[in-house]
């Protein structure tokens, strides 16, 4: 959403029919389809034609259907083509500030700032392998070295222990800031760490001046939680993954 291309190191191709991404690096969050508007005649031959040309580059990549896309029956294609849906999400947003005051928690929440904060939220995924690791943190590192960056990322440790992650982005507009890439370690989980990560966020951007927040929140886990923030519903986003 809103991205940044001269700080992300990809390569934004915008044909009017569809915009995707060309990343430097082969993580599928670094190559991708933002949106597609076709006749549903041509839905097939022209994702199809995407797909291959994501596969010829030997890198995987996401499908994103959300508000933006207008192609009748995508999500079939997608599935036909080998794709996997990763994210059935909710779109939510809410004025700035939110009413009420911030609950109280015993995190230490610390903007990443240097490699080693970077790491510690890139690792809250256990499940990432020591390669994948150097690839997110090489991409990180360029994207907080930017002049020119609209967002940050904080990390939330218990004692020691790096517990959660939450990134941002302010919008191009100037009023709008944008929540994404939350995650906690599983055993921290409902203990507040999701909650405090949000309420940093949304409190930092009213300091700055934002008037609007957008999330893509998980239907079952955080957009609940959002919703009782005081964030509403606008639209729905499906997130597929191929390679």
């Amino acid at each position: 959403m809103d991205d940044e291309p001269e700080c992300e190191g990809f390569e934004r191709i915008d044909r009017g029919d569809v915009r995707y991404k060309l990343g430097s690096d082969a993580l599928p969050w670094s190559n991708g389809v933002a949106y597609a508007r076709w006749r549903p005649d041509e839905v097939h031959a022209r994702a199809a034609e995407i797909i291959a040309m994501f596969r010829a580059r030997g890198a995987a990549f996401t499908w994103q259907i959300g508000p933006n896309t207008d192609a009748v029956g995508l999500s079939g294609v997608l599935a036909a083509n080998g794709l996997r849906k990763e994210i059935d999400a909710l779109l939510l947003t809410a004025k700035l500030p939110i009413r009420g005051r911030p609950r109280e928690h015993d995190l230490r929440l610390v903007e990443e700032h240097d490699e080693s904060t970077a790491t510690d939220g890139i690792r809250i995924d256990p499940q990432r392998s020591a390669e994948e690791i150097a690839t997110r943190l090489a991409a990180r590192m360029r994207y907080l070295r930017c002049p020119s960056r609209r967002g940050g990322g904080v990390v939330a440790y218990r004692r020691q222990l790096p517990v959660g992650y939450g990134a941002w982005r302010y919008g191009s507009d100037g009023e709008t800031v944008f929540l994404h890439t939350a995650s906690t370690l599983r055993p921290h989980r409902r203990t507040g760490v999701y909650t405090a990560i949000l309420e940093y966020r949304m409190a930092r951007a009213a300091r700055d001046g934002k008037t609007t927040a957008v999330v893509v929140a998980e239907r079952s886990t955080s957009a609940p939680i959002l919703m009782r923030k005081g964030f509403r519903e606008v639209g729905g986003l499906q997130i597929w993954i191929g390679a």
